[in-house]
């Protein structure tokens, strides 16, 4: 639950020491009000984020325009890299109250965001805005979505795009032959049956694990965006990424506790709903866009070139997989809780397809080009 302080405080944890002395300051309430009399909140957060990434941008994006918006009456406590609750825990720290606020990869929680995995089937997101809109809408519009995010008694934000997948390893992978053999870390069920079907096989590590893997021959290979390779330096033991063309493959989800939420000020709410529909109608891939753009020059600096695939390659991976992506979600995410799953599949490659706004290229692609 939020605790009631004094209005204007904002404290970043990176720290696991840190962390755990927030939270025992966040797990005691006591009340204040506002200067002008309303009543104000310090609610804690639990971030994955490492330092100058995406994924701390967007919090920062999102976490300010509340602060600026509600005069100081709602401020953030935020315990970042992990600091209070490890990467993977994250969700379940919010359901459980040990956080009110969380953010961390999807797919470390699939069974509890079936509903946002369907971003993780290869090849059917290719647009970073209209997945971010696509999953926004379908929280309320679809019942059973919508019924799932109550039962597991969290208040989505929203889903923001973590890149394009990139393959990276120290021999070139121009093609699924070359993915055969290896060893290589993958986010998500999804492109772990990619990366099999390709004939590679799957070490399971999470992101922050992934340099410590790679350097102790753990795994030969790893897939991330381009923010990784800045977020988590594997530009510096990786030297050849290239970009397949399975475009999207997971998400950052960013989530409130439902009972935090609901405890809030009418007013408070009102504010928080405003900036969580600014937030999926284009502000987070606004956000998205920028960082990953400035990663390009240091990236670059490195690697020298992120390479593409030849389009037929694409082609020969997305044969090989075939419609295995889309039965297995469907079954996956029948079976997590998501009733009707196929028609929320249908609903979300209708909303991909009919999506209207400005498209921009993707960084990583724009990166791609600048070499």
């Amino acid at each position: 639950m939020p605790v009631l302080s004094p209005a204007g405080r904002r404290t970043r944890t990176f720290t696991a020491a840190a962390g755990l002395a927030a939270a025992g300051l966040i797990l005691a309430a006591c009340g204040g009000d506002g200067g002008d009399g309303g009543e104000t909140v310090t609610l804690s957060v639990a971030s994955w984020a490492n330092p100058d990434s995406v994924d701390e941008a967007v919090m920062e994006y999102w976490t300010s325009e509340i602060e600026e918006r509600s005069e100081g009456r709602i401020t953030f406590d935020i315990s970042y890299a992990g600091a209070l609750c490890a990467a993977d825990e994250i969700p379940q720290c919010v359901v459980d109250g040990r956080a009110d606020v969380g953010q961390t990869i999807a797919d470390y929680a699939a069974q509890m965001f079936p509903q946002t995995t369907v971003v993780s089937i290869p090849f059917l997101t290719q647009n970073n805005q209209a997945f971010t809109q696509a999953i926004w809408e379908l929280s309320t519009e679809h019942d059973g979505a919508a019924a799932l995010w109550e039962q597991n008694g969290l208040k989505l934000v929203g889903h923001n795009p973590a890149g394009r997948l990139l393959l990276g390893s120290n021999e070139p992978v121009e093609s699924i032959d070359d993915i055969a053999g290896q060893r290589w870390r993958m986010a998500g069920p999804y492109t772990q049956m990619a990366v099999e079907e390709a004939g590679g096989s799957n070490v399971a590590l999470t992101a922050p694990e992934t340099y410590e893997g790679v350097e102790r021959g753990v795994a030969d290979a790893a897939g991330f965006p381009m923010d990784g390779l800045v977020a988590f330096q594997l530009k510096d033991i990786l030297s050849y990424w290239t970009d397949p063309g399975l475009g999207q493959y997971t998400s950052t989800g960013l989530w409130m506790n439902l009972d935090t939420y609901e405890g809030l000020p009418d007013d408070l709410k009102q504010i928080v709903d405003e900036v969580n529909e600014e937030y999926n109608q284009g502000g987070v891939a606004d956000v998205f866009e920028e960082v990953t753009l400035e990663q390009c020059d240091p990236v670059l600096e490195t690697i020298e070139q992120i390479n593409e695939w030849d389009e037929s390659e694409t082609e020969r991976w997305r044969e090989a997989i075939g419609t295995q992506g889309e039965e297995k979600w469907i079954a996956d995410a029948e079976s997590a809780g998501l009733q009707d799953a196929e028609s929320y599949l249908e609903l979300y490659k209708e909303k991909m397809e009919s999506f209207e706004g400005e498209t921009p290229k993707d960084p990583s692609l724009v990166c791609s080009d600048k070499a």
